[in-house]
């Protein structure tokens, strides 16, 4: 009877959805400036700046020192690059990519942290930005 019980409360609770939809916009709002100084998947000295919209879309700007192979770099690095930031922050996960220098994958661990994953061709290195 017990093994039945539990089974059908396993049933009950799959079916009614024990959380948000993963889509959902995160709780902690991420609009301002970040810092990373890496190394992660070629950038150092990372500086974001972005807003976030009420739906958890993010947008905005930022520069970092890059690297030849895996940034459009010259020959000789670093050297300095800039653009443009898009990506979303849910319940699931924080996501954005810095134009033509790398993508991030993350939590928002508290409103001055966030850690996660930074990648660029080949390159997957753990990366920790911080707000001040």
């Amino acid at each position: 009877m017990r093994v039945v019980t539990s089974a059908l409360l396993i049933a009950c609770i799959g079916l009614s959805g024990c959380g948000p939809e993963l889509t959902t916009p995160g709780k902690t709002d991420m609009s301002g400036t970040w810092f990373a100084s890496g190394p992660a998947a070629g950038l150092t000295n990372v500086f974001i700046t972005i807003t976030q919209a009420s739906d958890g879309s993010i947008s905005g700007v930022f520069t970092a020192d890059g690297t030849q192979n895996l940034q459009f770099c010259p020959p000789a690095p670093p050297c300095t690059i800039g653009g443009t930031v898009t990506g979303s922050n849910t319940v699931l996960q924080v996501f954005f990519e810095l134009k033509d220098a790398g993508t991030f994958t993350g939590q928002v661990i508290d409103v001055h942290t966030l850690k996660g994953a930074m990648s660029r061709a080949s390159a997957l290195d753990p990366v920790q930005f911080a707000r001040p």
